[in-house]
């Protein structure tokens, strides 16, 4: 593959997506940042793995409110975390395992446009145009029901545009802002792998 390659994919949730990075990653042999990302983001940030998992995707909005002017006794707002400066953060650490690997994936997170200036960077869009598709995947990886699978996907789908929409500036899941889109309605995971392995050659 070429060298300093940084791919880096969207997905719906459901689609399968993770799991296509998961095997393009052991395919290349190059590292994969998903959930791994957390643990950097909260050292660099002084905060628990939890707090850092409890807000990642939260859109600006949706942190506890701070009235204007209003001052907490012997509280430095400035050390406040809110959501934009954990953004930031993590748009930080992501930078930084860009510049400490040759080549590696990264799946959701925003990381295609904060890596947007990457000149080997490839854009991927993972989605399932069957609902029935990510219903049945859901279903099967978490043990929930068809009720729940859909309440799930409502949910993750939303948070998930709203988050990337307020902090790129970009609509989520628009064809334009990729360089691929795959429908894993019509391609098995397998086949989306090998395509993948194909573009980054």
């Amino acid at each position: 593959m070429k060298k300093n390659t940084i791919i880096c994919i969207s997905r719906e949730f459901g689609s399968g997506g993770r799991e296509v990075g998961q095997q393009l990653s052991k395919k290349l042999g190059i590292p994969f940042y998903d959930k791994e990302i957390l643990a950097r983001v909260a050292e660099e940030s002084d905060m628990s793995e939890e707090f850092v998992k409890n807000h990642e995707e939260n859109a600006v909005y949706s942190h506890i409110n701070v009235p204007i002017g209003h001052r907490f006794p012997g509280v430095d707002t400035e050390e406040i975390m809110t959501p934009e400066k954990l953004f930031m953060i993590q748009a930080h650490v992501i930078h930084e395992l860009a510049a400490e690997n040759e080549s590696c994936i990264f799946v959701g997170r925003c990381a295609d446009q904060i890596l947007k200036d990457d000149n080997q960077l490839l854009r991927v869009y993972i989605y399932a145009s069957d609902m029935e598709d990510r219903i049945k995947r859901i279903k099967k990886n978490k043990h929930i029901s068809q009720r729940e699978a859909l309440d799930r996907i409502a949910y993750k789908d939303r948070q998930r545009r709203d988050y990337y929409n307020f902090y790129t500036g970009h609509e989520w899941g628009k064809m334009e802002n990729y360089d691929i889109c795959l429908n894993t309605s019509v391609l098995s995971e397998e086949e989306c792998v090998e395509l993948l392995m194909k573009l980054a050659e």
